[in-house]
């Protein structure tokens, strides 16, 4: 019994901690992200609304599929794989764990080129690929994405063993090789400090 509760402890201290780092990395980079768009004047975008209290407050501009997201300031319902703004309009797209509910390689691949397409920066927050917490409360994650940020370049596989997670991001300035196997290149941007 002592071997039982001492893998639940370790387990629970696993995920605990990655938890926190996914809280800290979502402020963190919400926090670069303003002090960008402040800097160059441009409006901050965010795709998918905040949902917690813990989550980072919503941009200028949050989009998102859900209609409630026209009851905050700036909400706008709209699908992230055919984004209405023009070219380089924000200076920071925040795509804050919305990938993994989509269908297909196909969508994360139209998702990123729009977010890459209307902004400077791009940051991708997705669940890890490593965590199990999320496999039992989270159902409707579909994809699983590995963010290879030396390589620039994004594996998405699907989520077979419904294997859920929280907790990694990467930060764009030019379109990631989207993959199922291979690499990617390699990509430099004013946010390396947190890569």
């Amino acid at each position: 019994m002592s071997i039982i509760k001492t893998v639940i402890g370790l387990w629970a201290g696993y995920e605990g901690g990655i938890g926190i780092r996914n809280i800290i990395e979502r402020h963190t980079y919400y926090n670069e992200a303003r002090e960008y768009c402040n800097e160059v004047g441009k409006p901050m975008l965010r795709i998918g609304m905040r949902k917690y209290f813990w989550e980072p407050p919503d941009a200028d501009i949050t989009v998102d599929t859900n209609p409630e997201v026209e009851s905050i300031a700036g909400g706008i319902c709209a699908d992230e794989r055919n984004l209405l703004f023009v070219d380089k309009e924000f200076g920071v797209c925040i795509n804050q764990h919305t990938l993994e509910h989509l269908n297909s390689i196909g969508d994360v691949e139209k998702a990123v080129k729009e977010c890459v397409r209307v902004s400077d920066i791009t940051v991708l927050l997705t669940p890890s690929p490593y965590s199990i917490f999320t496999n039992v409360f989270n159902p409707n994650h579909n994809l699983r994405l590995y963010f290879d940020r030396i390589s620039n370049a994004i594996r998405v596989e699907e989520n077979r063993c419904n294997v859920r997670s929280i907790g990694q991001a990467m930060v764009v300035k030019e379109l990631p090789r989207i993959y199922t196997k291979g690499i990617g290149i390699v990509i430099y941007n004013e946010f390396s400090s947190l890569m």
